[in-house]
């Protein structure tokens, strides 16, 4: 829709509601695709597209808009971030979670213990929960707040040093 066509059904609405349909048949399936390629499942996209047509219903003040639908869009990732913020909870964790754990390894294998020694904690903490605990690289990187790649390289690294050690 062109600017000046959308501009001129804006000016329409205060009088006749009608005036919103060609708007709304032309951009509600735009803005409930964009808004759920953005937000995904974190919002309901089709009551942010209601409440973007329902502020233009109520706009008192109207500008001269020379991109209808950037404009859109605008106040329609506005009004998803709105309510997120609205639905943010915050979660306080256990006591015993905020602390990272301390692993200690218990293996009768004096050679293994040496070999522990020489891997820097993070890393050793990675291997006990990897080995023993039979966490994903994946899992670990969430629990740990790390990216699944690092994870990755310092169980690698972490190997090599039990390797030459063993």
């Amino acid at each position: 829709m062109e600017s000046q066509k959308f501009n001129k059904l804006l000016c329409k609405i205060s009088s006749d509601k009608h005036a919103l349909v060609p708007i709304y048949q032309e951009f509600y399936a735009k803005i409930i695709l964009h808004l759920h390629i953005r937000f995904g499942k974190a919002i309901c996209p089709e009551d942010v597209a209601q409440e973007v047509f329902a502020i233009l219903l109520n706009m008192e003040y109207r500008e001269y808009i020379n991109s209808p639908q950037q404009w859109l869009f605008s106040v329609a990732d506005n009004k998803a971030i709105d309510l997120i913020r609205k639905q943010h909870i915050e979660l306080s964790l256990p006591d015993d979670l905020k602390a990272p754990p301390q692993f200690e390894i218990s293996t009768p294998n004096i050679a293994i213990q040496l070999a522990f020694e020489h891997i820097d904690p993070i890393s050793r903490q990675i291997l006990h929960m990897h080995f023993w605990e039979g966490y994903s690289h994946k899992e670990i990187a969430a629990q740990l707040n790390m990216s699944c790649g690092n994870v990755r390289q310092k169980a690698s690294r972490a190997y090599k040093i039990l390797e030459k050690f063993l």
